[in-house]
């Protein structure tokens, strides 16, 4: 069965304090060709609440917290508004997701290189641990991703060693957040966040509602 997702969303008020999302019934925008064709290509034949609710609130500005269990389509419900928004003409990455492990960051990734069945400019990269980074450092020389996907230390290793920008990202996406605390990625995750210049939009999304996400 399917999460209810409308006592399990919060966004965050002028003030910083969280209050929960009150208008569920609202209608879904209209989404454009790529978007729909990346939704068809995933074999969803209608949004699980958790995707259409995070799909309304996405590039709102507003911070989201989504309490969402594995199986209701959570991946998804950040990589359709990811698809929706980005723009394969940039030339920065656009959104950065974070994952606690890079089992995880692995799925992401493979779930998210669907995308370029429906737009093959969108670059997509995957940055994890276990791997060169020299390669990786090259790699960014050379043209940096529009999405960026990886473990939180080894986003934060190619940032502060100058090879990753972040400073156009509007979306950042931290998956597994509860993991991520319990994990001690706070203060990676924290030194990526307070470089991005320009203040991005932040979904959470986390089995529990650890104290930090408050």
């Amino acid at each position: 069965a399917q999460d209810t997702i409308y006592d399990s969303m919060w966004m965050t008020d002028k003030d910083g304090s969280l209050r929960p999302v009150e208008d569920a019934d609202e209608k879904v925008k209209k989404l454009k060709e790529t978007t729909l064709r990346f939704i068809e290509l995933n074999g969803f034949e209608e949004l699980t609440n958790v995707q259409e609710e995070v799909l309304k609130y996405a590039g709102s500005g507003k911070d989201v917290i989504a309490l969402s269990k594995t199986g209701t389509g959570k991946t998804h419900a950040y990589l359709i508004p990811i698809m929706e928004m980005a723009d394969s003409r940039a030339e920065n990455p656009f959104a950065v997701i974070t994952a606690p492990t890079r089992e995880l960051a692995t799925q992401i990734y493979e779930n998210a290189k669907i995308m370029n069945q429906t737009d093959p400019d969108l670059r997509i990269s995957l940055f994890i641990g276990g791997r060169q980074k020299s390669t990786m450092v090259e790699q960014l020389k050379q043209e940096q991703p529009h999405i960026v996907i990886g473990t939180p230390g080894r986003i934060k290793d190619l940032f502060v060693s100058n090879a990753l920008r972040v400073d156009f990202v509007q979306m950042f996406v931290i998956d597994e957040a509860d993991m991520t605390l319990e994990f001690g990625f706070l203060e990676d995750i924290d030194v990526v966040f307070s470089h991005m210049v320009k203040d991005p939009q932040v979904l959470c999304f986390s089995a529990t509602f650890p104290e930090e996400l408050n």
